[in-house]
């Protein structure tokens, strides 16, 4: 009776333990589940180091997923867990996965590249670096660049699609020339007529400007020296990134008597008319861009005056000329272009031989190295140096030879400040009896400043030198200027404009020229 009794006791006690061991056991499976939960949910850390792998299909890191996506090492979305990996309630895991799905915080993208906000930061990082590493950058303040009281500011006259921007100046000159002991003085009018035509079409572009200047003596003695030219340039898009250019133009001067081909004792020196034609070519190859160009050149000299009123012909001066040009640059930058050209042209006298029995027709050759410069508004232009070779077909005149400098350089140091400096370098042919000619420099610069909002003030410097080849029976000429003005834009049609200048011509063995101008008008634009 007492083992029965015991036995009961024995069965109640193991069934309350077993009641108390399922209760446990309920409450640690509880537990695992919530943790689960919490890790897969994103609630805790998963970056220690007693993490369990492959317990979910959760995305990788950001930083893996993106060095994933950038070099294709691993799939951005959707991993598969390795085959080998140890797996713990894999069941279990797939419900909470499927009830719970977690969304990567970054989508990535692989094979393409899509919007800044679809990319990871490495992404991002890779194809910045992909673009462009020089782009232009703009001004500190962000303001727009002023264009001053430049033409192109004012609104011009519309024909169809395009612009006539007409420009009227009307000065009062006194002029002092010093002529070796000769000294002369007058005083005239300069009226001045210049503009430009330029077409606003969505392709192709046709580019027409002129001037045209004539003086009137109002008191005192002196030569009045008209001057004109007019060019037109056509510009045409063609397939391919070719790019054809055509050109016409036409010019008139006077000589001046310190020329060296001028005629001694004339009251009035030659006038020369110039037409000129070219076209041209130019091709984007890559990283080279390709340029050639063709241009054709006829002069024809008018008569001088002499003190008697009887004329001199210079009609066997008339010349017609071609010239073929050849460029290939290297596009280091949008902001730097280095290139090469070469040159050869032919320049055939209509008198194939002139009053002095000489056979003046020749060939010329030439070679330049230098480079396109593009800064925005800090500096821009080109720059180069070459060689020139010019042989005369006469045998016993010897050929016209040197180094040559020739570019255009716009320098902006400071807003409102504005440098500019220019070379050129012209082979020049001679009339006199065993002379073939010389070798011409030119340099120029100017600075303007602008003092005020409606002021600004003019400095400009010129200098020349007349190189002839040895043995000529001339010395080197050389010249040199300077010169200052102010121009008040009283609005935005209507300038009032003041200068002064200085010139001198100084050649060994010949007569000196001093010039000195002061003038005062107006300049009306539309």
């Amino acid at each position: 009776m007492r083992n029965a009794t015991n036995m009961t006791k024995i069965r109640t006690t193991a069934r309350r333990a077993g009641s108390c061991v399922g209760v446990s056991t309920i409450c640690l499976l509880a537990a695992m589940s919530v943790a689960r939960a919490q890790t897969a949910s994103g609630s805790e850390s998963t970056t220690g180091p007693y993490i369990l792998r492959d317990t979910t299909s959760q995305a990788p890191s950001s930083q893996t997923s993106a060095a994933a996506t950038l070099y294709g090492a691993l799939p951005a979305t959707g991993a598969t867990p390795p085959s080998g990996s140890a797996n713990l309630d894999d069941a279990a895991s797939s419900t909470e996965v499927a009830a719970d799905p977690v969304e990567p915080d970054t989508q990535d993208v692989t094979g393409t590249i899509e919007s800044p906000s679809q990319l990871s930061q490495a992404d991002q990082d890779y194809a910045d670096s992909l673009g462009p590493q020089n782009t232009r950058v703009g001004t500190v303040d962000g303001l727009p660049l002023e264009t001053g009281s430049d033409d192109t500011t004012v609104p011009g006259f519309m024909l169809g699609t395009l612009t006539l921007r007409p420009t009227l100046s009307e000065r009062i000159v006194r002029e002092s020339v010093s002529y070796g002991a000769e000294t002369t003085n007058r005083t005239y009018s300069e009226t001045t007529l210049s503009g430009t035509l330029q077409s606003d079409w969505s392709r192709h572009q046709l580019a027409i400007d002129g001037t045209a200047t004539w003086e009137e003596n109002i008191s005192g003695t002196g030569t009045e020296s008209p001057d004109a030219y007019l060019n037109a340039i056509l510009r045409l898009d063609l397939i391919n990134d070719v790019t054809a250019t055509l050109g016409a133009g036409y010019s008139y001067s006077q000589e001046s008597r310190t020329d060296p081909n001028a005629i001694a004792g004339a009251t009035a020196q030659a006038g020369i008319h110039e037409l000129r034609a070219s076209t041209g070519l130019q091709k984007d190859l890559g990283l080279l861009r390709g340029t050639t160009s063709l241009e054709l050149t006829r002069r024809i000299y008018g008569d001088a005056t002499l003190a008697d009123g009887s004329t001199v012909s210079g009609s066997d001066r008339d010349t017609v000329g071609a010239e073929l040009t050849a460029r290939i640059g290297y596009v280091v930058s949008p902001a730097l272009i280095p290139f090469l050209e070469a040159s050869v042209g032919r320049e055939r006298y209509d008198q194939r031989i002139d009053s002095t029995g000489a056979e003046r027709s020749s060939t010329t050759y030439g070679v330049r190295a230098g480079a396109e410069i593009n800064l925005g508004e800090k500096l821009s232009g080109e720059l180069g140096a070459g060689y020139v070779l010019r042989a005369l077909d006469d045998a016993s005149l010897k050929d016209i030879s040197g180094l040559t400098l020739d570019g255009k350089l716009n320098w902006s140091p400071l807003r409102g400040t504005n440098v500019m400096m220019g070379l050129a370098s012209t082979v020049e042919s001679a009339t006199t009896a065993g002379d073939s000619g010389a070798v011409v420099y030119e340099f120029n610069t100017g600075l303007t400043q602008q003092i005020h909002s409606a002021v600004v003030a003019r400095l400009g410097a010129t200098a020349g030198y007349r190189d002839y080849t040895s043995g000529s029976s001339r010395s080197n000429q050389r010249s040199y200027g300077a010169s200052a003005g102010l121009t008040w834009s009283i609005n935005r049609y209507l300038d009032l404009e003041a200068d002064a200048s200085y010139e001198r011509t100084k050649e060994p063995g010949t007569t000196d020229e001093k010039t000195t101008r002061i003038a005062l008008g107006l300049k009306l634009r539309r």
